[in-house]
Parts: C-alpha cells; structure tokens; sequence
C-alpha cells in the first residue's frame, strides 16, 4: 500500500538554499525529502528524507515526486558566469528538464510548484532601479534566458489551470553552506581571505549587486508555499531592496576579518553593472521582508565559513 502523507520535495536539496530550506523545515516538523545527486554537507540533512537521484532522469524523478504538496525547483547546472560558453546545455539541461519536471509535477497532482529563477540576470541592462517585476527583460547571458523561459511556461500552465506555481527571482544569495566556487561572490571573497590569499575583483569594483541573507530567501519560500490569494501575482522579486557595490562587500568584510588584499581582473561583459530589486510586491502579498541586518549577516557567514570550511 503506498504512503497517501503529503510532504514537501526540495529538488537540489543538497544545495545551499536546499540544505537550508531543508534544515528549517525539518526544525518546522514539517516532513521533507531533499532530492540531488549529492549534498556537500550531509550532516546538515540528519532529520530529513535523503533521496540520490538524478534530475534529468525521468524514473527518478517521477518517485521522488509521488504524494509531494509542495515541490522547490532549486536546481541548475550551469552558472552565470559560465552559460554563455553552454547556451545549448543551458536549453537542454536546465529549459527542457524543467518542463519535464512541470508535467510530472502536473501529473502526481502537486500542490503548488515554488521556483526560484534569478533577480539578478532576467532583467539585464536598462532598466530603473529598483527593478520592479513588471520591468523589461533583456538577459546578457544564457542563464538569464533560461531562467525566463522557465518562468513563461509556468505561466502557460497556470493560465490552463493545469499546475499552481509561484516564481522567486530571488537575488545574490548568501550565507552558510554557500559553496564557493562559480556562483556567490560572497562565499568566494570569504574562501579567498580565510586562505590569506587575494581577494578578486572583477573591473573596478562599481559593479553594484543586491544581497540577500539566505534565512531570508527561506522565509520567502516558505510564504510562496502559504500564498491563499487566488488573484495574488505569482512572480516576486525577492532581494533586500538595497545596492552595494564590490568595493563596499571589502570594505565590509574589512570590518571583520582585517586589512584584505585584494586582486583586480578586468571587467566581465556579462555583468550587469547595476542589479538592486524592489520588493514591494513580495511585501504586499507575502507579507515577507528581509529581516537580516548586513553587517549581522555577513558576520554569521564569516563565522561559518571560519568553523566548518577551513577544515573541510
């Protein structure tokens, strides 16, 4: 007899927004089973239902998904930086297994579908600041593309009545279980110094990003998943709201670790030179707001990163 008890599925469970869904789930009481093909930090996922699979593989997926209310796509296989050299792995892998994942989702009769596209890389160049969701989208890289066009088929679905789904394009994430390396200029910056090497600064360090902690980005999932409102808009931005250029997240950190050395390499064409979001929207209907102070946040990932990185 199969198990009728709904739950939560974070698929890239073992990543750093899924491992921290994860835990505050599993803290909640709330039943959840993390999905990927490996967690970098597995103790962090005692108390939560581990299934190794493979997000591409249709079998796979399909069991993972059977009796999930809620389902978080957390999943990408490419990075910002490094999609314009995959467009074609970018569409195979990320575009046409999302819409795999859409018809199973639509299929085991899922609840509600919680996305998390990108603040940061779907709008591009051009636009006011802070970009509101209703903005212009002219993505510079093949992950922005991706992550729209994601964002457009659920809306086709939704349109049908055929799944529920809400959208976060959430912004620069940070924070403990960040892996450090390929996306997360924070986590890389704090790698680096903790290393006494030098920290890396693409072009002058005036490109201006909006950070978020990552208990912030949890509490938003979380008020995607409770959403009531049948007319509520189901796309938010979800960021702090507030720009600050490389140069201020040195001057930052310089607070607390010390004098930084740091490493100029030339500007990156990708990069959009400013990224601030607003978030009024996610105010309005979620009822959410970044409640992480800056400093106090970038703090607690300095201190993580000294305790559990270092001796990795």
């Amino acid at each position: 007899m199969k198990n009728n008890t709904r739950h939560w599925v974070v698929l890239g469970g073992g990543g750093f927004v899924g491992t921290n869904l994860c835990r505050r789930l599993t803290r909640a009481g709330v039943q959840v089973v993390a999905f990927g093909r490996s967690s970098g930090f597995p103790d962090a996922l005692r108390g939560c239902r581990w299934v190794s699979g493979d997000f591409f593989n249709t079998d796979d997926l399909a069991a993972v998904l059977e009796n999930a209310e809620y389902v978080v796509h957390a999943i990408s296989t490419v990075t910002p930086a490094k999609s314009n050299e995959l467009p074609i792995k970018d569409v195979e892998e990320n575009l046409i297994g999302s819409l795999r994942l859409i018809h199973l989702c639509i299929a085991k009769g899922v609840k509600r579908l919680i996305v998390l596209s990108s603040g940061g890389t779907v709008y591009g160049p051009d636009v006011a600041v802070p970009t509101q969701e209703d903005a212009t989208n002219h993505p510079l890289c093949s992950y922005g593309v991706v992550k729209l066009a994601v964002e457009k088929y659920l809306a086709i679905y939704r349109h049908q009545g055929l799944l529920d789904s809400v959208v976060l394009r959430v912004a620069n994430p940070y924070g403990p279980y960040q892996q450090p390396k390929g996306q997360g200029v924070i986590a890389a910056t704090v790698q680096k110094i903790l290393l006494s090497q030098p920290a890396e600064i693409w072009g002058d360090g005036t490109v201006t990003r909006d950070y978020i902690y990552i208990d912030d980005v949890v509490d938003a999932i979380m008020a995607a998943a409770r959403l009531d409102d049948d007319s509520a808009p189901r796309l938010y931005n979800i960021g702090s709201g507030i720009g600050r250029t490389i140069n201020e997240v040195i001057d930052s950190l310089c607070k607390i670790h010390g004098p930084i050395e740091v490493l100029r390499q030339p500007g990156r064409t990708l990069d959009v030179p400013v990224s601030v979001l607003s978030i009024h929207r996610a105010q309005q209907f979620l009822g959410w707001t970044p409640r992480t102070d800056w400093q106090e946040g970038l703090s607690a990932t300095y201190g993580w990163f000294s305790e559990h990185w270092l001796n990795r």
